[in-house]
């Protein structure tokens, strides 16, 4: 399955350190961008059980990555307001980390029932509606770094990227790597592809 991770230019070494180094950075949860991250409702009798959520929780880490290539806010929000990158992923379908994150309103719930550590991951699988324009998969992960299974073949250019800066871009990636240039269509909102170098 083909997914995005949307970069700024303005630290290049991200942008090659995924490349390169075929890992993506995963973040603590702490770190996401939305304050409601990991919220669940916790309905225990035994106060000492919210610290062990509170603990699993902790151990596992997150990459945001989405569906969508074309969609407007994503470049806006994620690649410096169009300035940036979308690095094409192809990752395995059924990859046991890799989520389809559920946009809901309701939150994970834990009661009395003893909870797994694959309970503990559910709690970063669902956001509430209004993020859905994301489409995002989620990367959950123990680890810092989540190795890549494929090289990546394929950039697309934010369409307002300046030509010295796609030119530097193409020095420093390996020749394997596509840079596809993406241009702006304005009368549907949405980021296209236009060439390919």
């Amino acid at each position: 399955m083909k997914l995005y991770k949307y970069k700024s230019l303005q630290n290049l070494w991200h942008i090659l350190d995924i490349v390169i180094n075929r890992r993506l950075y995963c973040a603590h949860w702490a770190e996401l961008n939305d304050p409601l991250e990991g919220r669940y409702e916790a309905h225990f009798s035994d106060k000492g059980a919210l610290g062990k959520i509170e603990r699993a929780k902790n151990a596992f880490r997150v990459a945001s990555l989405s569906a969508s290539p074309d969609n407007f806010l994503l470049w806006s929000h994620y690649a410096d307001g169009h300035k940036g990158v979308a690095i094409e992923l192809d990752l395995p379908e059924n990859h046991p980390d890799i989520v389809k994150v559920i946009y809901s309103p309701f939150s994970s719930v834990f009661s009395e029932e003893p909870q797994k550590g694959e309970d503990m991951r559910h709690i970063f699988n669902g956001k509430s509606e209004e993020w859905s324009y994301e489409q995002e998969y989620r990367i959950i992960f123990p680890r810092k770094y989540f190795r890549l299974p494929l090289k990546i073949s394929r950039i697309l250019v934010g369409p307002i990227v300046k030509a010295e800066q796609i030119r530097i871009l193409r020095a420093a990636l390996p020749l394997h790597v596509t840079l596809v240039q993406t241009e702006l269509d304005r009368i549907q909102g949405v980021v296209r592809a236009a060439s390919e170098g």
